[in-house]
């Protein structure tokens, strides 16, 4: 199936004790099989564990996948039981398969694998080796929306040298509307302007009644710009972080949705522009304030923005937009607290 098995039955002769070269062996892999039988194996004296129950362990702590399949139709030995009531527990173990002969086994491992391999990758947030600019500027001209916050959100492509071609350019304001509607960052029905330039595709809606200012620029670069106006009263602007990391969270599902950056990493920013009648509070209190604080006083700046300082898998973009959301939005709202100081 393409990948390298690591068997103890393939190991040679090694300078190290077979159980050291076996526990290695679970600390380099990227999934670990195993199988359940009838039985344990021998304790090892100073743990009291097997070696088969030692690299499930060893699994378990690395955090890696852990395919398991019990076989059916054998009565295990007592070690055995306990060791399975272990890796099959509700709360701490894992969901195993099962299997009767060589055949199912090898039918339903390889099922195993290939859903391994098309599932999103795990979350990991990488150092960036360099910085990376952040095209802040793909918020409409500040001050067309007196008075209004627009949340930003950025998805900067790593090590991408395919830049998106003049055709295809032309060609991604309809398909950009639709992802818009279809993830609801525009009214299903309300008009939205386009423009096309030599560097970029753009897509925005104006605000309208209850709906409010959005957009979307892909950049050649393949670069992602989502923004989005947030809700306000008569008072300004309310910064919650839940509900910046609910945004945040839905703003990265519809880049991830468009899958245009050709990168296996990808940086993000966000930030909050005009801010300076922008409070922190609970959204819940919208329309029901009597006083507010606006971030605006005493404030050099009319923003608030965390620059890309690491890089996480594009494929887990989707899969993880709630958690990289909730990171996202707790530094944005240091950022927005430190201005005021």
């Amino acid at each position: 199936m393409g990948h390298e098995p690591l068997r103890f039955e393939d190991f040679t002769a090694q300078p190290v004790p077979s159980r050291e070269a076996c526990l290695q062996g679970v600390n380099e892999a990227d999934a670990y099989v195993l199988l359940l039988g009838e039985r344990y194996g021998d304790a090892l004296s100073d743990t009291g564990k097997a070696p088969t129950e030692e690299e499930w362990t060893v699994a378990r702590r690395r955090g890696i996948p852990i395919l398991a399949f019990r076989k059916q139709g054998v009565t295990p030995e007592t070690a055995q039981s306990e060791f399975i009531a272990r890796v099959e527990n509700y709360s701490a173990g894992v969901f195993r398969g099962s299997f009767k002969t060589v055949a199912d086994l090898l039918t339903a491992a390889a099922g195993a694998v290939r859903a391994l391999e098309e599932a999103p990758p795990p979350l990991t947030w990488r150092p960036l080796a360099a910085p990376i600019a952040v095209p802040w500027e793909a918020r409409p001209q500040r001050g067309a929306y007196s008075g209004s916050t627009i949340l930003e959100c950025h998805v900067l492509p790593i090590a991408s040298h395919d830049a998106v071609p003049a055709t295809i350019l032309t060609e991604l304001p309809r398909r950009l509307a639709r992802a818009g509607r279809d993830h609801h960052l525009f009214g299903e029905e309300r008009a939205v302007e386009s423009t096309v330039r030599e560097d970029s595709a753009l897509v925005v809606s104006k605000p309208e009644g209850h709906e409010r200012l959005a957009g979307i620029r892909v950049r050649r670069d393949r670069t992602v710009s989502l923004w989005v106006q947030l809700p306000s009263d008569m008072l300004g602007t309310i910064v919650d972080a839940e509900d910046i990391a609910g945004r945040t969270a839905h703003l990265l599902r519809l880049a991830a949705d468009l899958d245009l950056s050709k990168s296996d990493e990808v940086a993000l920013a966000v930030g909050l522009q005009g801010i300076s009648m922008a409070s922190e509070g609970s959204v819940k209190d919208l329309g029901k304030r009597t006083s507010a604080s606006p971030a605006g006083f005493g404030r050099a700046d009319d923003s608030a923005v965390v620059e890309p300082r690491d890089t996480v898998p594009s494929g887990a973009l989707a899969a993880a937009a709630d958690e990289i959301g909730r990171e996202l939005a707790a530094r944005l709202l240091l950022r927005f607290r430190e201005g005021r100081r």
